[in-house]
């Protein structure tokens, strides 16, 4: 019984760290937003459109990666990379954040992501809405499980 509670414990603190997003800049101290901070704080945008992980298009609700900027007042952005739980990483020039509107999702179909179902948050271009950006380059951008944001700033690498 002892490890069954252990082990009910370390589950749950598991999962509430998993919903935890940090995003980073240069030199400044990480900030930490936990789920129902982001939910409330970013607006949230929704769109459908077919991945190619899928069939048939899903609904995506999540923030953009420019209003992510917006909220941080930053405005010298040349480019975001986004990590995962794993440690894979892409970036995303600045132009085709702006250009193609991608979001961190954070539900799909109205469910909240899952770890085991590509969350807690997730980068989707809408390829139904930008069908250029289907492609290997953009699919490569499209990082699951993500928990850490880092955003690339001209005055960040004007200091380097």
């Amino acid at each position: 019984m002892f490890w069954l509670i252990i082990s009910l414990l370390i589950s749950i603190s598991f999962q509430a760290h998993s919903s935890q997003l940090v995003i980073k800049q240069n030199a400044q101290t990480p900030i930490t937003l936990g789920h129902e901070e982001i939910v409330s704080t970013l607006t949230p945008t929704q769109f459908s459109t077919h991945l190619p992980w899928f069939t048939g298009a899903k609904e995506f609700t999540g923030f953009t990666v420019t209003d992510l900027l917006a909220h941080f007042n930053i405005e010298d952005a040349f480019s975001v990379s986004f990590i995962a739980l794993n440690d894979y990483a892409a970036s995303s020039r600045i132009e085709d954040i702006v250009q193609y509107e991608p979001i961190v999702a954070y539900e799909v179909n109205g469910e909240k992501l899952k770890i085991r179902d590509k969350g807690p948050y997730w980068l989707i271009f809408n390829l139904d809405k930008y069908p250029e950006a289907d492609n290997a380059v953009f699919h490569s951008q499209m990082v699951w499980q993500i928990d850490e944001i880092l955003i690339h700033r001209h005055s960040d690498a004007e200091k380097n």
